[in-house]
Parts: C-alpha cells; sequence; structure tokens
C-alpha cells in the first residue's frame, strides 16, 4: 500500500538570524507579534497561533505533598524555514528576575521537561516570556504543568497568550463556572504585560452574576508575576477581572482530595 501521509512544508523564510541583536530588552506583548494575521475588530480574544512572542501566566517547579514535585513541561515548534534566537525572560513577584536566549533550527522542537529548572536553575513560580524579537520568526508552544506520582502522572494543560488574551483598563476580563467549597479550591494570577507597576482587581460573581464577597485589589510589579487561593463561596461561578494598565490572568480549579487543576485563562471581553 502507498504511503499517502506527507508533511506540510515549513514556512519560507529569509535566514536573517544573523540580523538579530546579541540580546534585548523585555517588552510587552503587541500586534506585531502576530505577523500576518488580521487583527479582530474590538480586540477580541482567539486561539493562539504561530506567533513571534508569547506569556506564559504562570509555571512552576515546587515540591508538592508526600515528596512529588510540581513541574512545568514546555515544547517549542520553529514553523519557519530559519534558525533564530528566542529569548526566554522569568517573571516573579518583584518583576522580571533573569532571562536567557535559547536558538532552535528550522523546524525543530525543543522541549523543556522541567523549564524553570534546565533554563534558570529555579525553584517556585513565575511566569515565562518568549520572544523572537522579529514578526518573521515565528513558533508555536505547547505547555503543561505536571507531577508524577505513584498512580502516574497528573497533568494540567496550560496556556499562553498573545496580545489578544491581555487584560487592560477597557477590556476587563473574566473566569467563569468555576467553584469554591471543601472539596475544591482556586488559585488565581497575573502576570503584568506592562513596564510599570499597575493594581489589579478581582471581584467574584455568582450563577447569576451577582457580586460574591469583598473586592480584592493588589499591587502588580511591572512585568512581575503573582498568585493568590480566593476564598469565596463559589458555586459555578466567576471571578470578574480588571488592571489599571496589562496583565494576562488565569486560573486553576483544584480537587482537594486528588489534587489534579483544571486551567482557565482568563477571557478579556
Amino acid at each position: 500500500m502507498r504511503r499517502l501521509l506527507a508533511l506540510a512544508p515549513l514556512v519560507l523564510c529569509f535566514n536573517l538570524s544573523a540580523d538579530q541583536p546579541s540580546d534585548w530588552p523585555r517588552r510587552p506583548l503587541g500586534e506585531e507579534s502576530r505577523s500576518a494575521r488580521v487583527a479582530e475588530a474590538g480586540r477580541r480574544s482567539n486561539a493562539v497561533g504561530a506567533v513571534s512572542h508569547l506569556l506564559l501566566p504562570t509555571s512552576v517547579n515546587a515540591n508538592g505533598q508526600f515528596g512529588s514535585v510540581y513541574k512545568t513541561k514546555v515544547s517549542i515548534f520553529n514553523a519557519m524555514i530559519a534558525t533564530y534566537n528566542i529569548r526566554v525572560g522569568l517573571s516573579v513577584g518583584g518583576g522580571e528576575l533573569t532571562h536567557t536566549f535559547i536558538t532552535i533550527g528550522p523546524g525543530q522542537t525543543l522541549t523543556f521537561n522541567n523549564i524553570l529548572s534546565d533554563l534558570f536553575g529555579y525553584v517556585g513560580g513565575g511566569a515565562i516570556d518568549l520572544d523572537s524579537g522579529n514578526t518573521i520568526y515565528q513558533f508555536i508552544v505547547n505547555a503543561q504543568v505536571y507531577v508524577d506520582t505513584i498512580s502516574g502522572r497528573h497533568t494540567t494543560a496550560v496556556q499562553f497568550a498573545d496580545d489578544l488574551g491581555d487584560i487592560i483598563p477597557s477590556r476587563p476580563g473574566f473566569v467563569v463556572g468555576v467553584s469554591i467549597n471543601s472539596a475544591r479550591r482556586l488559585n488565581i494570577g497575573c502576570a503584568s504585560n506592562a513596564q510599570s507597576n499597575q493594581t489589579v482587581t478581582f471581584k467574584g460573581f455568582d450563577a447569576n452574576y451577582n457580586g460574591v464577597g469583598t473586592t480584592f485589589s493588589f499591587n502588580l510589579a511591572g512585568f512581575g508575576w503573582v498568585q493568590y487561593s480566593l476564598n469565596l463561596p463559589l458555586a459555578n461561578g466567576g471571578v470578574y477581572i480588571t488592571a489599571s494598565d496589562n496583565a494576562v490572568c488565569y486560573a486553576v480549579e483544584v480537587d482537594n482530595t486528588s489534587n489534579d487543576g483544571t486551567f482557565q485563562l482568563a477571557t478579556p471581553f
């Protein structure tokens, strides 16, 4: 029987990697990262495709219960016929802690099974910014937080955001369909997409969009990252999020017995 399956060609690109600077500063996500993609009216969020700049709002390399270690796996695919560098920045509470560069070849997939340890030797949590610095150099990313246990691997898929996934003053964000009770808890956090400090506010609402609890506001450092455990009585409710500048936010609903988590990128609207 003849083989009918064939891989589609990579996107043709002139190899301009020699023109890349040896280093460049952190920058916010912007429309330029989407290159030929047409910006949607009203800046509505959509699925992230191959782009030149992405922000993963949370990652972890930390100990859990019973000797377990939570890790973050990230795979990066070079969708271009070019070799180029990607700037990888690590943000923590006070801002971007450090950055490094990785080189990726045409059609190559680089996988880091514990990216915080592999690239930074870092223990804890934080946000990861990936930026090729040039709209020509586009890549595709897959990420997950996982823990290996005696019963197997527990995995939570986590989602990167481009500029259509950020929350701005005129476009608040929503986390929906979440519950907080004796069986489930909710971790919620944000990664700054701005150079300056800003104020972020969380407000819970029930299934009928009635406010629940009190408003919680906090300071988010420029290019910083924070995560909180939200303590509100919610039953398939949600969280309304506002930012005074620009941020990418998320929530993880966690089962208190299994510790399985469900990740949700806050949707701007």
